[in-house]
């Protein structure tokens, strides 16, 4: 069998079933974690360029578990966002395109943090939801507990979100230059899985949309020939 056959069924195979379950139960635990301990818990999963050379590798793997808020009231909201997105969208999508896309998003920030000597999953966390809602683009959510609004104008939210964060980092680039260029890449990295994996959705509908509009005004052309072709035919 050539290698890359072997390449596509040994990926074909990975898929960890709960995985945002576990990343938001991983998320609570380090929340409580950080309260016993005054935040030393976060500082010691963090992604730290320098400690990570020096052998602690775990961090690789656990600044992706570390929660996005210290607050104790938005940490509830936080961690039950992303086990209901993550959960739906496991069901929607199966567990192995969410593992990919999950593994993708966090072998792209480590590179990324290698880079500038930060990084963040938030902004990778976040891209879940354009995921849920082009999936089910149609569900809809109660904003505020009052307001309904569907998940394709509460992704776009989502978005403008995400690009608040990255044009936000500009201020702080004479202080920190390579802090506010890891910040920044944390959202490309996001919105590129997204991206790779959904792109091409999002470019043949605009592709078969400018076909239709094409379509209906050479349509309207002909009915408009055919109907002064009429009129001359009625003159003569």
């Amino acid at each position: 069998m050539e290698l890359k056959y072997k390449i596509k069924r040994f990926f074909r195979n990975i898929a960890i079933e709960n995985l945002m379950t576990y990343i938001a139960a991983s998320m609570a635990i380090i929340f409580v974690g950080d309260l016993f301990t005054d935040g030393m818990l976060s500082l010691y999963l963090s992604f730290d360029k320098a400690a990570i050379l020096e052998g602690q590798v775990w961090r690789l793997i656990t600044f992706l578990m570390l929660p996005d808020t210290a607050s104790p009231i938005w940490i509830v909201f936080s961690v039950y966002f992303y086990y209901f997105i993550g959960k739906e969208t496991e069901n929607e999508w199966g567990s192995h395109n969410l593992t990919m896309y999950f593994l993708l998003g966090a072998a792209l920030l480590i590179i990324s943090g290698f880079v500038t000597g930060y990084t963040s999953a938030s902004y990778l966390y976040f891209s879940l939801f354009l995921v849920y809602a082009h999936l089910d683009p149609h569900h809809r959510f109660m904003m505020f507990m009052v307001i309904p609004i569907e998940a394709k104008w509460m992704a776009l939210i989502d978005a403008v979100f995400m690009l608040s964060g990255f044009i936000k980092a500009f201020a702080i680039y004479p202080i920190f230059p390579l802090l506010a260029l890891g910040m920044q890449l944390s959202v490309v990295i996001a919105f590129l899985v997204y991206g790779i994996f959904f792109g091409k959705d999002h470019f043949g509908g605009m592709v078969n949309r400018f076909r239709h509009r094409d379509f209906y005004r050479e349509m309207r052309q002909n009915r408009i020939k055919m109907s002064q072709n009429e009129r001359d035919d009625d003159e003569k």
